[in-house]
C-alpha cells in the first residue's frame, strides 16, 4: 500500500513538472560574444566581425540569417596571434613571459550593403565628461601602482639632482673637495699609518 500511493505520487509529481514546462516559452540565448568592427576601409558590402575561436565560417552565416536576416556572398578568416608580453591579464603587474590569447576576424561579403550611421556628436547625454575624468583618474591611480618593466634599469633622478648640485657647489669654490675618508670621519687610519711608519721616515708606507 505504502509502494502503490509513493508511485501515485511520483506520477503526479512528473505530471504537474511536464504541465509546468508545457506552459513555458523557452528562449536559448547564445554563448558567445560577436562584435561588429567599425571598418570605414572597406566598401559598403563588407563587414568585420570579431569573433571566438571555435567560430567557423557556417556558425557566423547561420547566425546572420537567422538572427538578422543577412545574406551573405563569401567569408574569410584570419586568427591574429599577439606579441608576447610579461604584462599580467590585471595589467598593472608583471610576471613571466607569455603570449596573450589569440584573436580571430572574419570578414563577410554582403548580399546587401551596409553602410555605419553618423557617429554622434552631442556625447552629453551619455555623461561622457564625467567618464574621461574618471577614467584618466583610474589610468593615473594604476601607472602609479604598477610595477614599471626597466624600473630596475632607469637611473635615480634624486640622486643625480644631488651630484649636479655638488658638483655646481665645487665648481662654484662654494665647497671645497675632500676625500671620503675625511668626510666620513676616518682619520684615525691614516694616523695609525703614520705612527707604524715611525717619526722621521718620509714617504709613503709600501
Amino acid at each position: 500500500m505504502v509502494r502503490k500511493a509513493y508511485g501515485v505520487a511520483k506520477e503526479a509529481t512528473k505530471l504537474a513538472r511536464s504541465s509546468q514546462f508545457a506552459q513555458r516559452k523557452e528562449v536559448h540565448l547564445p554563448s558567445f560574444t560577436i562584435a561588429l568592427a567599425r571598418t570605414p576601409y572597406l566598401s559598403p558590402r563588407y563587414a568585420q566581425f570579431h569573433v571566438p575561436l571555435n567560430f567557423n565560417k557556417l556558425d557566423l552565416r547561420d547566425y546572420l540569417k537567422n538572427l538578422y536576416n543577412v545574406e551573405v556572398l563569401k567569408i574569410r578568416s584570419y586568427i591574429e596571434q599577439q606579441p608576447i608580453t610579461r604584462v599580467r591579464r590585471d595589467g598593472r603587474s608583471l610576471g613571466p613571459w607569455r603570449r596573450p590569447q589569440s584573436k580571430k576576424r572574419m570578414t563577410v561579403e554582403l548580399k546587401e550593403p551596409f553602410s555605419w550611421p553618423e557617429p554622434p556628436t552631442d556625447l552629453s547625454k551619455w555623461e561622457k565628461d564625467a567618464w574621461n575624468a574618471a577614467n584618466k583618474a583610474q589610468r593615473e591611480a594604476n601607472n602609479a601602482s604598477a610595477q614599471k618593466p626597466h624600473s630596475a634599469e632607469e637611473p635615480d633622478k634624486e640622486l643625480r639632482k644631488a651630484f649636479e648640485k655638488h658638483a655646481k657647489g665645487l665648481k662654484n669654490h662654494k665647497e671645497t673637495w675632500q676625500p671620503t675618508w675625511k668626510v666620513l670621519g676616518l682619520d684615525f687610519a691614516h694616523k695609525e699609518f703614520a705612527n707604524a711608519r715611525g717619526p722621521g721616515s718620509k714617504g709613503r708606507p709600501m
